[in-house]
């Protein structure tokens, strides 16, 4: 998982790359309208100068090292059946970038991509969604019908944004989409709703091991907003200093109305930290919504109201908080967790550590005891009380074996609280 110094080095290498050459190389190629082939560094940068589309059955190559710069507010759309394989490598990043960085480009739309499409190690900044719903929504990535593989890229400055507060996504927005975003940096972009993420209708995406960083939302959900009708994996991921003003969320945002359709995000060993909002839920606002809450650290978030979670339902619809430490959070009513009052809110919270306290089979109040090692933030001191005191049902996927020490050390099989804990905390390690 990213370390800060790590953090740092990619953002520092990536802009001395997007710096390189974008205005002046006599190699520019110019492209509009319908393109497929193969982008090739000898003929990079590719000037954006008109929207472009991968057209029906066909498919887009490009190379490692290529820029592409939009010359206005130009798109790219993959259509039905199409292919894009924009891959990168860890040295050779992919630049995607605008020429004005106020009018940017309008950034990279798969409507019905091939699921073999693949976006990996490219650098997206500067795009902007605008203009009426729903073609506003999806900052830099719009996908839609399709379920590609979105793995290790960056994706930075960039909106979605319209007078109506009905864009979504800053950075990369889903709609019926079992998409795999892996290991990716979303960090500093903006929209209405979910300034990083956005997951709306249908699908199930695999979110997991990303950075998820300084992003800000108008209405709701600064890092992430989890609309109606999906059924999102969020999993090992870090969410940091993310801001939401409107209704709330600095983190998460949960919206997706169990009461009516059934559906719920899973959100497991993650660390939600550092979030803030200015009503309610500097963690995670759970909306009408039954989120399974497992194994994650939600700490040191503020808002007014609820600043770890606020949980507004009307008891049918309950969070389930089980294996989370939720500590050090602040807020004037409800620092930890908050319940809606004015419509009988309800969550059930189990084997958690919840400083001040919470109503639940096997919760603790006690100092978790964070300790950083090895570019590991937030795990526990093996003196903490929350080791070996999660559910007893669930056990450690390292059972006997812990990322936290070099040797590791024997505990058992039974899960600890906390984002290390549980049956995917093996995952941190990949």
């Amino acid at each position: 998982m990213y370390g800060e110094k790590r953090i740092q080095t990619i953002l520092t290498i990536t802009f001395l790359l997007g710096m390189a050459g974008r205005s002046t190389d006599a190699r520019a190629t110019d492209v509009s309208g319908d393109v497929w082939g193969t982008w090739i560094l000898a003929e990079s940068p590719y000037n954006l100068v008109g929207d472009a589309r991968v057209p029906p059955d066909s498919s887009l190559v490009i190379e490692p090292g290529v820029e592409v710069i939009g010359r206005g507010h130009f798109k790219i759309t993959v259509e039905s059946g199409a292919l894009l394989l924009a891959v990168g490598t860890a040295s050779q990043m992919i630049l995607f970038t605008a020429e004005d960085m106020v009018v940017g480009w309008r950034g990279l739309r798969l409507e019905g991509a091939d699921d073999a499409t693949r976006i990996s190690y490219c650098t997206f900044e500067y795009a902007r969604g605008t203009g009426a719903y729903p073609e506003v929504r999806g900052g830099v990535l719009m996908v839609r019908n399709c379920s590609p593989v979105i793995s290790d890229n960056i994706f930075r400055f960039s909106s979605s944004m319209n007078a109506n507060q009905n864009g979504t996504g800053g950075g990369i927005c889903t709609e019926s989409s079992d998409a795999r975003i892996l290991r990716n940096t979303v960090i500093d972009n903006e929209a209405d709703s979910g300034g990083g993420i956005c997951v709306t209708e249908y699908g199930s995406p695999f979110i997991q091991g990303n950075l998820i960083a300084d992003n800000v939302a108008l209405s709701g959900g600064g890092g992430m907003y989890l609309g109606a009708r999906s059924t999102p994996l969020i999993v090992n991921n870090i969410i940091r200093g993310n801001h939401s003003s409107g209704w709330g969320g600095g983190g998460i945002n949960c919206w997706n109305s169990f009461i009516f359709y059934g559906t719920y995000p899973t959100i497991e060993n993650n660390i939600v930290t550092e979030n803030t909002a200015t009503s309610a839920g500097g963690g995670l606002y759970c909306r009408y919504d039954r989120s399974l809450l497992t194994n994650n650290v939600v700490a040191y978030n503020s808002a007014s109201r609820g600043g770890g979670i606020h949980v507004l339902n009307q008891g049918t619809s309950a969070p389930i908080v089980t294996n989370c430490i939720v500590w050090g959070n602040t807020a004037a009513t409800g620092p930890q967790i908050d319940l809606d009052g004015s419509t009988g809110s309800v969550v059930y919270v189990n084997y958690s550590d919840v400083e001040g306290n919470w109503t639940g089979t096997g919760n603790i109040d006690a100092d978790p005891r964070f300790i950083s090692f090895f570019g590991f933030d937030y795990l526990l001191h093996p003196k903490s009380s929350c080791v070996d005191t999660g559910d007893p049902s669930i056990e450690d996927a390292l059972s006997d074996w812990h990322p936290r020490w070099p040797g590791g050390y024997p505990n058992g099989p039974r899960s600890d609280m906390g984002a290390y804990g549980g049956p995917r905390n093996i995952d941190w390690l990949r």
